[in-house]
């Protein structure tokens, strides 16, 4: 964790923070915001869906499977600009995550089926998509029943705190399946859960 506090304090494009991230992918499993269950998650990265690929993915929760897309933006650029407006990146990060919900949703039964094979295919020890299985070593996760599928909009970095918090907290009523965060208020609520 402390190379990747260091990475967002020289200000890292998203290339540096992705590259960083993909050697240590138990962080994004290990926290709290990211994992309901301490210890039973996989983590992936450039995890296909649709035509694209998302920066990285958690599996995670228990009974029903939760479905996490993660895109990353750099910490080289304010979250918020000068004049209240959001970031362009943090806007292109959202709309990724939104098109793969709708690919998600176009085809949910084959995408439900799919990403339950690729759990299970992982707890048997093969390696998809840069796979990273947490210490449990598997989910108790039900591959009958339905998916959560979530967003998490990581980038930027924090200039006013309290004012930031209002507006990501605005973008997360407008997205209620996306969470937002800067590299700061990220940083923070890991350091806080571990």
């Amino acid at each position: 964790m402390e190379s990747i506090s260091q990475h967002v304090s020289a200000g890292a494009s998203e290339r540096e923070l992705r590259a960083e991230l993909k050697k240590y992918l138990s962080i994004l499993g290990k926290s709290c915001a990211y994992s309901s269950i301490k210890d039973e998650y996989i983590v992936f990265s450039e995890f296909p869906i649709g035509h694209g690929n998302v920066d990285f993915v958690v599996f995670t929760g228990r009974s029903r499977m939760e479905v996490i897309l993660i895109e990353i933006k750099g910490a080289n650029f304010n979250f918020v600009n000068n004049n209240d407006s959001i970031a362009v990146d943090i806007n292109l990060a959202a709309q990724q995550i939104r098109e793969r919900f709708y690919v998600i949703k176009s085809n949910y039964e084959p995408f439900r089926r799919d990403v339950h094979a690729i759990r299970s295919s992982v707890e048997n020890g093969a390696q998809k998509y840069n796979s990273f299985l947490g210490p449990t070593g598997y989910l108790r996760v039900d591959p009958n029943k339905d998916i959560d599928v979530s967003g998490v909009v990581i980038g930027g970095r924090t200039k006013e705190d309290i004012q930031e918090s209002r507006i990501r907290h605005q973008l997360e009523l407008n997205s209620p399946k996306i969470q937002f965060e800067s590299w700061d208020s990220w940083l923070r609520k890991y350091a806080e859960s571990n």
